[in-house]
């Protein structure tokens, strides 16, 4: 319980401080009060902080998935717009899911059944405040042969943000198969990431095209290190998606431009 007053330091001055002045009037009353005062308080100030202590451990545990699910939510649409209303969404269901159960078993969820929506919206303040934080640093990668297809991936990003592009990460899960979302002049990206020893097949530009259906995307993009077969060109052409080698990334925005990669 110390601990947690140890954070509010404002709160344990006052009492200190009305203590004090009791004390010099009236001892007696001065212990009763302080006593009262922090029967009264402490109970409620104590859960309240012991929910904030819980809601930033968790979201620290958490915080490599939140961070690339907030980038992948937060990201703007086809017209520029970013809408919140997904990611708020996203929040709600950590809290309930992860967060409530705990407060449950600690007998401290009842704070949130007074005023839930007050509760959560500072819940989720805090959950951003945490990512903001402690969220993993962006990783510098070079091209290698020896790469996995996860730093392929981050390579890829990095290319385009070097080019200008708003690139990021998906979560890689529920993403229909894209790898990359990128945007640059209005114009929205979905990048598949193929980093293959063979040669890479129709499976590719049919995951690409799929993505960016999903996604909402008028462009569909597959880039690997390797070649692609016959078949996937032809598919390719057919579905309007952009076969590309890595070493032709950094050029996208003039390959786009030139209506290459459109569905």
């Amino acid at each position: 319980m110390f601990r947690y007053l140890w954070r509010h330091k404002a709160f344990s001055t006052v009492l200190l401080l009305l203590f004090g002045v009791g004390f010099y009037l009236n001892s007696l009353a001065a212990w009763a009060g302080l006593a009262l005062l922090l029967f009264l308080r402490l109970t409620k100030v104590h859960s309240t902080l012991l929910i904030y202590d819980l809601t930033d451990r968790a979201a620290l545990k958490h915080v490599r998935t939140l961070a690339t699910k907030r980038a992948h939510m937060l990201s703007p649409d086809e017209y520029g717009n970013v809408s919140e209303d997904a990611w708020d969404k996203h929040l709600n269901t950590f809290i309930k899911k992860t967060l409530l159960p705990e407060f449950q078993r600690r007998k401290i969820d009842h704070l949130l059944a007074r005023d839930p929506k007050r509760y959560v919206t500072r819940l989720r303040t805090r959950i951003n405040r945490v990512i903001d934080r402690h969220q993993p640093a962006e990783q510098t990668v070079e091209f290698d042969d020896g790469m996995t297809g996860r730093e392929f991936e981050l390579y890829c990003r990095e290319v385009l943000q070097e080019a200008g592009w708003d690139a990021a990460l998906t979560p890689g899960s529920g993403d229909q198969g894209a790898d990359i979302i990128a945007e640059k002049d209005g114009r929205r990206v979905v990048i598949q990431c193929k980093f293959y020893n063979g040669t890479v097949g129709n499976k590719a530009v049919q995951e690409a095209y799929a993505a960016a259906a999903f996604q909402d995307a008028p462009y569909a993009v597959v880039v690997t290190n390797s070649v692609y077969t016959k078949s996937a060109h032809q598919l390719a052409h057919k579905n309007g998606v952009l076969l590309m080698h890595h070493s032709d990334l950094e050029r996208l925005d003039l390959i786009v431009a030139s209506g290459a990669g459109s569905r």
